[in-house]
């Protein structure tokens, strides 16, 4: 019996992260996918997410990708020691929530803003809370959850410029921890990244 407990501990995923930086999109692309051939290689190797954020124009275009994987450690560790690219394991992420709306139609009385953060073990686990969602379906889980504040952005019964801000950070939600930031608005999601 302690065998087995030992195998199941010696099998966990690990988590982590990498960052690729450049100007040539193309470029960009091919070493990602360079990146997750690698990860897939290894035992329990699988990508979770890939975030990209573009920024700059023409000479002073940047691009920024990070690579949340899963793996094992000891491949994690040599991928993490021996690449030039930055990263580091993950565990412990938080995430905050900051969902916003006008408390009238021209703007002029300000913003209504409820936040809140949830704390998961792994990054895994914290990338299926937005994946795959927009900001009405993370509106209505507002709704379903926390209703007393989901009506408190409520005019006239409707919502009015409703806007969700969604942060990951690694371990404690401060600047220097941050990992990714997602925006999203009736009409479009848009990234960032420090």
């Amino acid at each position: 019996m302690f065998f087995a407990g030992l195998v199941s501990v010696a099998q966990a995923a690990t988590y982590g992260y990498m960052v690729v930086r450049g100007k040539d999109q193309a470029m960009i692309e091919r070493e990602i996918t360079t990146i997750e051939r690698l990860i897939k290689t290894w035992p329990n190797g699988e990508v979770l997410y890939v975030h990209t954020v573009k920024a700059g124009a023409m000479f002073f275009k940047r691009i920024t990708s990070t690579i949340f994987f899963a793996g094992n450690r000891t491949e994690i560790s040599k991928f993490l020691t021996q690449g030039p690219y930055e990263g580091d394991y993950l565990r412990d992420i938080t995430v905050s929530f900051s969902y916003s709306s006008l408390r009238d139609k021209n703007g002029y009385d300000g913003e209504i803003n409820t936040t809140f953060t949830r704390k998961f073990t792994n990054i895994r686990k914290a990338v299926e809370t937005v994946q795959g969602k927009n900001a009405e379906i993370l509106w209505n889980e507002l709704k379903d959850s926390k209703v007393s504040a989901y009506k408190k952005h409520l005019v006239s019964e409707e919502l009015i410029a409703p806007r969700v801000s969604v942060v990951f950070y690694s371990m404690q939600p401060t600047e220097d921890n941050r990992l990714l930031g997602i925006s999203y608005s009736a009409d479009k999601v848009s990234n960032s990244r420090k």
